[in-house]
């Protein structure tokens, strides 16, 4: 049994990990990696190959490998120092392992419950296809590991004051560094920030931040849509694509603005081919949150909708309890449940679900909060 000491985001109190959860953590690293090995092929070839190009040229050959090199950059030293990538996978699980101490300390918080709390880390070390990228050389390991830290370290703090804001801003970069999609934190960051941490400022002063900030995030997220490479936000409306890189193309008419990578472009396409665009907007919605593929087998399908289909009964029942409670931690949660979503909507959806799989912890959550009988603890909640 690990016992931790958690203070001010990373730390409140002493806690024990049940050694059943690490014994339960341990034996699905090891099954998931002796069944596959470290993998390198697929997208860790494309990040292996960047690793090489940024050794000889000092760059990258496109500006949106920037927004993956957290990995790219751990490839590269392993290359130029002649190290195994077994390294990466140590880092990896280490990483993961942290993670998972970080999320029992959030579902502490969140549960006040011994039992639930066991039950919603066993879940969520049982989500294989979640814990599958450890032994991979992609970007998800590292980049699912990061946003629980991020999360339970925000959502745990009792008050914001500037050392815990600078922690924010560098987890923030690491995040939008690992994976692009990390940006996506920020906004979700902000606004419970604001009903959280801004009680006691002045209406006008909180609406001048909120703008600010506000701003802050759209002129951020414009720059990000120009890195070039494969971030190309219009080819999935005109290729038609539901899932990355299928083709559905149904020689549609639409009208693609001039530049189409920009918010103002995205917009643009959206108020002409509004037609269109909800059509692709169902399919890609029944596509995130069905998750079943053509391309999986049965079993795998069917192993889904059994694994994750009663999540959302329960969250959906979590969620309504928590807002009856006035948890201010669902500003968090939701909006980066609806922020994932949305950004599905407006690219495509993943082959393995990947951009979902990133909020299955959270809706694991709340889907346990369904369960919870007790009041939130008010030294967090309701801290204002």
């Amino acid at each position: 049994m690990i016992r931790l000491f958690f203070l001010n985001g990373f730390t409140i109190k002493r806690q024990f990990i049940p050694n059943s959860l690490i014994i339960l953590w341990a034996v699905i690293q090891v099954i998931l990696l002796f069944s596959n090995g470290i993998v390198t092929t697929l997208e860790a070839d494309k990040y292996i190959t960047q690793a090489n190009y940024f050794l000889e040229h000092g760059r990258f050959s496109s500006g949106n490998y920037y927004l993956y090199s957290t990995l790219i950059f751990l490839i590269a030293t392993c290359i130029k120092w002649q190290l195994s990538f077994w390294l990466i996978v140590v880092i990896q699980l280490l990483v993961n392992f942290f993670a998972f101490l970080m999320f029992y300390n959030l579902a502490f918080h969140f549960l006040k419950s011994n039992k639930l709390v066991w039950i919603v880390c066993a879940y969520y070390i049982c989500n294989v296809f979640y814990q599958l990228y450890n032994s991979f050389l992609f970007t998800e390991s590292l980049f699912y590991s990061l946003t629980i830290i991020y999360t339970s370290y925000l959502l745990t703090l009792n008050h914001l004051q500037p050392k815990n804001i600078l922690v924010l801003i560098i987890f923030l970069i690491l995040l939008s560094v690992t994976r692009p999609t990390g940006i996506l934190f920020l906004p979700a960051t902000l606004l419970y920030s604001y009903f959280q941490f801004m009680k006691r400022l002045k209406i006008m002063v909180r609406i001048s931040i909120a703008i600010g900030a506000l701003a802050v995030f759209l002129i951020i997220l414009n720059r990000l849509m120009h890195a070039g490479g494969s971030l190309d936000f219009m080819l999935p409306f005109i290729r038609e694509n539901i899932i990355c890189g299928v083709n559905t193309v149904s020689n549609a008419h639409i009208v693609v603005p001039q530049n189409g990578n920009s918010l103002y472009g995205l917009w643009l396409y959206i108020y002409e081919n509004s037609s269109q665009f909800l059509k692709l907007a169902q399919l890609k919605s029944a596509a995130f949150w069905g998750l079943m593929r053509s391309y999986y087998s049965l079993p795998h399908n069917i192993y889904l909708v059994v694994f994750f289909y009663p999540v959302y009964i329960f969250s959906l029942i979590g969620v309504v309890k928590r807002y009856k409670q006035r948890d201010r931690r669902l500003f968090f949660l939701m909006s980066l449940i609806l922020l994932y979503w949305l950004t599905t909507v407006l690219t495509c959806d993943d082959w393995h679900n990947r951009f979902f799989l990133t909020i299955s912890p959270f809706l694991f959550l709340l889907g346990i909060a369904g369960l919870v009988t007790n009041k939130p603890d008010s030294g967090v909640e309701n801290n204002s």
